[in-house]
């Protein structure tokens, strides 16, 4: 039991390191797209932002993690039930992994939803998922939020170009520096939100070893989880910026202040809420919205069809990783 656990926690550290690889870049590629900030000066405030956001807002979307995805009441508290743990962090890792490879901006989120919930489902059918939890406030907050980001991204681009149309060009001047307080802005909303992720994992195995009398999120395991995906954006490369901020169209310093407004917006409510949700979801749709605003034309279709795609697939397809996986687990354990 406390090999297993070691090492699902460990796991679960490394799935977050490579979502802070792969979503930081995602926060961060339209202020760098728009040249408003250089990645440096992105990186840095990203980073910093991203390690403080859960110590600010909050942690109701690690308790939504830890209750809404598997059946916490279904589940007997012993070393099947944290292989189970084990298995969907694995396959989620591994198709984590993949995507960062191709360029696919997929959603950790979705990833590590679909990892839970396959193992689940192969053992205990469909009493391995609290659906009425899982069905409103996971899975409709996850589908629902990029639907509000384009709609969102669309209004706010509107209205600020409303309120700049005769303003001269050196108003690009002060959005650019307006950024770095947007940007900060983003980054803690997602730090809060893809962290708690990972801390409401490490909760469950520590439910399911024994460790504690009940779901809770003990500070060390808010800092470690914290400080890992901080790490994770820091050794991120390039490839998921050149999708999300410049694969979709063109963006100018207005574009990207107004996708960010937008994102900011719509990950602070689903944190108030306690609703984890796809951060590449909701930025990628948010710049989808601005770019429809600006000019319908510019916004690449193929690009967008590739992107909804892959977020559509990535459940099943990261559930049926996980349930392999344990199935080869649990023939040696």
């Amino acid at each position: 039991m406390e090999i297993i656990l070691f090492i699902t926690i460990i796991l679960t550290l490394s799935f977050t390191l490579t979502n802070g690889m792969k979503d930081g870049n995602n926060v961060m590629a339209t202020a760098i797209a728009s040249q408003s900030l250089s990645r440096r000066q992105a990186l840095i405030i990203v980073t910093i932002s991203e390690f403080i956001g859960p110590f600010i807002f909050g942690i109701p979307v690690a308790i939504t993690v830890a209750k809404g995805i598997i059946n916490v009441d279904q589940l007997p508290h012993n070393l099947d039930s944290l292989t189970l743990i084990l298995s969907g962090i694995v396959g989620a890792i591994i198709w984590n992994t993949l995507t960062w490879l191709l360029r696919l901006p997929t959603s950790s989120s979705f990833t590590l939803v679909g990892g839970l919930m396959g193992p689940a489902i192969v053992e205990y059918g469909k009493a391995g998922v609290p659906w009425a939890i899982f069905l409103t406030k996971v899975l409709a907050a996850m589908f629902l939020s990029p639907v509000i980001g384009i709609i969102f991204g669309y209004l706010i681009y509107k209205l600020l170009r409303k309120l700049l149309f005769n303003s001269d060009l050196k108003v690009n001047k002060y959005i650019k520096q307006s950024q770095v307080v947007t940007l900060i802005a983003l980054a803690m909303s997602h730090g809060t939100n893809d962290s708690q992720k990972s801390m409401g994992v490490i909760a469950l195995a520590l439910l399911f070893a024994g460790k504690i009398p009940q779901i809770g999120i003990p500070l060390w395991v808010m800092t470690v989880s914290a400080g890992v995906l901080a790490t994770g954006i820091t050794l991120g490369g390039t490839k998921i910026i050149k999708t999300v901020g410049y694969g979709i169209f063109k963006l100018k310093p207005l574009h990207s202040f107004s996708a960010q407004i937008s994102s900011f917006s719509i990950l602070l409510v689903c944190n108030l809420l306690g609703a984890p949700v796809s951060t590449s979801q909701i930025i990628a749709s948010s710049v989808i919205g601005v770019g429809s605003g600006y000019r319908r034309k510019s916004v690449k279709m193929k690009v967008i069809f590739n992107i909804f795609l892959s977020w559509l697939l990535t459940i099943p397809l990261a559930g049926l990783m996980s349930a392999l996986v344990y199935l080869v687990i649990r023939t040696f354990i």
